[in-house]
């Protein structure tokens, strides 16, 4: 027999008596009754909620809803908060009713196409005003594509005939402010009070009460909740007021990277970084990501929220990046608020070589690692998607932290897939940083993955570790008529007068370098590089 709630019912998800963690459906006990849900109450990076917890949904074909298995005595208002779950936005769904306990539904109000998330939860609202019994469930009424996911949380029904206080207006929605802000406060409910917070708890009617506007100088999270006689109280509105703060080099980015999760400040980045790759997918519902790096640090963009419009290329130089430091799985990503500036194209970054040793310092940047041997290769196993090949050098014999992949958040199939692993080379590669902890391989230890780009970063000319790749004159200097100079290999040295005329011709030897000269200004040469001396 179901049971009947007769007063103001309010459920906020947060004590299930059971934890659903599949889209099998099943039967919840909440402090209100009795649910039953198709989808996951769970809270994870990505899922929206106030408090512990919310239900999540998903756009599956019959899979699709959360009801009530009790019915309440009379409805005046029926209101709940909503956001989208991660990067799923896209998702459509219906307020229903049911005045036969639940054999037969009708929609209530119009359905709502669930935007990107921002930031704070949204608000859903529906006039109902039903004297008898009655129940509610939501339905996505979008179930062709199961990444449509959707939470729901702080469920509310007002008794029938009781009004409801208008949600109030915060002038200052939740987004970017690049200057400080003066926010105000309004309800369009005559005789209303407004009661507000500015450290993120929930409003009451002992909070702070508006009088004027609210000076934002720096990130705050606004709530607020308006109050009238003879009237249920509103809904809390939400906003965040998020004012950024500046960094001029991506390596400051770490020090805001949370021990998990998504770090709500938004930071600008004010440098220039190089796009060393990017991963551009046609489709609506995979994320667009770029590699980038600067002279400090190299990051990744993950287009989180789905702001990008721009299409960006490989070599743009860019700046003006606003956005949110994330952790996942330990792997630090930026998650833009909007596109940003290409100040050019066609760059490079020149790959630094380093020894396997070093790649755990280098996350998201482009190096080059020399005498790289593939473990296992056989003359018969070939480059394949996905595929892990543990990998060492001189520096470590034999390892469990590095291993050579594909890595399939952000990759396509590059060219060489189906090549044959050779025994060792010269590579080039991005170091990703990407579920550093995986049982299936290397006993749960951390690790990293070396991204070759394309078939161009393989079996690359040895680099010196000095980061030379061309003969180039070092630690020149000049006394008493001598010039001092080191190369790294022999070469051909031209000596130039200001008039353009060979004074002196020589090969160089490996290493240290002297040559004598009289009295003037010279240009020397060696290679591609050309240094003007002084000698006195």
């Amino acid at each position: 027999m179901s049971s009947i709630q007769a007063a103001t019912l309010f459920e906020n998800f947060d004590s299930p008596s059971v934890v659903l963690t599949t889209n099998n459906g099943g039967q919840i006990l909440f402090s209100s009754g009795n649910w039953y849900s198709y989808g996951i109450n769970k809270t994870v990076d990505g899922d929206r909620f106030n408090g512990t917890s919310s239900i999540r949904m998903r756009g599956y074909a019959g899979k699709s809803t959360m009801y009530m298995m009790f019915d309440k005595a009379g409805a005046g208002v029926v209101s709940f908060n909503y956001g989208s779950y991660a990067s799923h936005n896209g998702g459509i769904f219906t307020l229903q009713q049911s005045t036969d306990q639940g054999t037969t539904w009708t929609n209530v109000g119009i359905a709502v196409i669930v935007p990107t998330w921002k930031g704070s939860l949204l608000s859903y609202s529906a006039v109902v005003n039903y004297s008898g019994n009655i129940r509610f469930r939501i339905a996505m009424t979008e179930t062709s594509n199961s990444n449509t996911q959707v939470n729901i949380d702080d469920f509310e029904i007002t008794d029938y005939n009781v009004d409801q206080t208008t949600i109030p207006v915060i002038s200052s929605p939740t987004g970017i402010y690049e200057t400080a802000q003066n926010v105000t406060l309004t309800c369009n409910t005559p005789g209303s009070t407004i009661y507000y917070t500015t450290d993120g708890s929930t409003p009451t009617t002992s909070s702070t009460v508006y009088t004027s506007a609210i000076p934002v100088a720096q990130t705050t999270t606004i709530k607020a909740l308006a109050v009238s006689i003879g009237k249920e109280n509103s809904r809390v509105e939400t906003a965040v007021v998020n004012i950024p703060i500046s960094v001029d080099n991506l390596a400051a980015l770490y020090n805001y990277i949370p021990a998990s999760g998504t770090n709500l400040q938004y930071y600008k980045y004010t440098g220039n970084a190089i796009v060393n790759y990017i991963y551009w997918p046609s489709s609506t519902t995979t994320t667009k990501t770029l590699v980038i790096q600067d002279n400090t640090a190299g990051i990744v963009i993950n287009d989180y929220y789905k702001q990008f419009v721009t299409t960006y290329n490989v070599g743009d130089n860019v700046t003006g990046i606003m956005a949110q430091v994330n952790r996942i799985n330990s792997s630090p990503q930026l998650y833009p608020w909007a596109d940003f500036t290409v100040l050019s194209g066609s760059n490079s970054v020149v790959p630094k070589v380093v020894t396997l040793a070093d790649v755990p310092n280098k996350t998201y940047q482009l190096v080059q690692v020399n005498d790289l041997y593939f473990d296992g290769a056989n003359g018969t196993t070939k480059f394949g998607v996905n595929s892990f090949l543990t990998v060492h050098d001189a520096s470590t014999s034999s390892t469990t932290s590095i291993v050579y992949n594909t890595p399939n958040v952000i990759a396509v199939n590059p060219d060489y897939i189906g090549t044959v692993v050779p025994t060792k080379m010269n590579m080039v590669c991005l170091v990703m940083n990407n579920n550093p902890l995986n049982s299936s391989i290397n006993n749960n230890n951390a690790y990293y993955y070396l991204f070759p780009r394309t078939s161009a970063d393989l079996n690359v000319a040895f680099k010196d570790p000095t980061g030379f790749s061309t003969p180039s004159i070092q630690n020149i200097s000049v006394s008493d008529g001598t010039v001092h100079f080191e190369t790294p290999s022999v070469e051909m040295l031209k000596v130039y007068s200001v008039t353009g005329q060979c004074v002196k011709s020589m090969d160089t030897v490996v290493g240290q370098n002297t040559i004598t000269l009289s009295n003037g200004i010279y240009f020397v040469k060696i290679g591609s590089s050309v240094s003007k001396i002084f000698v006195k």
